[in-house]
């Protein structure tokens, strides 16, 4: 049995974009007992197992859970179930529960996409063989990172390779699962030239590997108790540039197109301890950011302003870790 986790840990309602119309969203955070692997060894800039219990959690608890915020999710049409872990991985959820969680989704949004998270070992033919059967728009997001095996193992410490990721994201499209990739820009000990490098070759290694996707450029924000928090307390690092964020939509432009979604929404954007420029813009081109990721409509980027471009391209030139 559980301790009485009957809440989740948050839930909220958003825009996002659903094939090609924004629609409200909501997400909801069920409270778990955390990502094994932050125990194993743990990525470098994740936090986000800070305050989660390691007590298991039952059945009952987690479909407590569902059910506080079950009628709020009614009919709507992109509902994000995530945890401080895998969605699929049966230490964290068992497997009858992610049915039931997706059963119950399903009975009161039928027309749903719903979005969980895994890491690619926990994505077997077994774990989602039959949940084509209880909903049929299904969206799973890898935080791949970076194509990168070095950067990933080395700086990010996620503990897989490139080839495991294809492997995961080929099973889930051949069910006819949607794929959703994550990628960090600026992990720790990279400087922000070599930053926005890497995210422009991952985007375009990805969208030749898998062309139907939705990929998700996710700028490093500092978390408690993490590598990159110790860093950025010893002056070692500065979290990304909003216009270094731009400027990596504006280059992989020409290979985007009506099957693939680029988006970023950065968490903690225009603080310190997220990516920001020099605080007079940082509204408006995260504001920028929000259009694109929305309509999709390249247009709708910002510029580097005057206020701040030659601080941020003198930046580029010259830092080194």
């Amino acid at each position: 049995m559980g301790d009485g986790r009957t809440n989740p840990v948050s839930f909220w309602k958003e825009d996002d974009r659903k094939g090609d119309r924004v629609v409200e969203t909501a997400t909801l955070i069920l409270d778990t007992p955390g990502c094994y692997w932050s125990e194993k060894l743990g990525c470098s800039m994740c936090g986000y197992n800070n305050n989660v219990s390691r007590a298991p959690v039952d059945h009952v608890e987690y479909i407590a859970q569902i059910d506080s915020r079950l009628d709020i999710m009614k009919d709507m049409e992109y509902i994000k179930i995530f945890t401080s872990g895998s969605f699929f991985d049966e230490n964290e959820i068992p497997l009858k529960t992610t049915h039931s969680i997706i059963k119950k989704i399903h009975d009161i949004s039928p027309r749903s996409r719903i979005l969980v998270e895994s890491r690619p070992e926990f994505i077997t033919e077994k774990a989602i063989n039959d949940l084509g059967t209880l909903h049929d728009d299904i969206e799973v997001a890898i935080g791949l990172e970076t194509t990168d095996d070095n950067i990933r193992s080395k700086l990010i410490r996620k503990g897989f390779t490139y080839d495991d990721f294809i492997g995961s994201a080929e099973i889930l499209l051949d069910k006819g699962f949607s794929l959703k990739s994550y990628l960090l820009m600026k992990p720790p000990f990279m400087d922000e030239r070599n930053a926005i490098s890497d995210m422009v070759r991952s985007i375009r290694d990805l969208i030749k590997r898998f062309p139907e996707q939705t990929i998700s450029i996710n700028p490093m924000n500092i978390q408690k108790r993490t590598v990159v928090e110790r860093l950025y307390q010893r002056g070692l690092y500065r979290t990304p540039w909003i216009w270094s964020l731009t400027q990596i939509i504006m280059e992989v432009e020409d290979i985007l197109g009506d099957a693939v979604k680029l988006m970023s929404s950065p968490t903690g954007g225009g603080r310190v301890r997220g990516a920001h420029n020099c605080g007079k813009c940082d509204k408006m081109a995260l504001d920028s950011i929000q259009r694109f990721s929305l309509s999709q409509d390249i247009s709708q980027i910002l510029p580097p302003l005057d206020c701040c471009e030659s601080n941020w391209m003198t930046y580029k030139e010259n830092e080194i870790f």
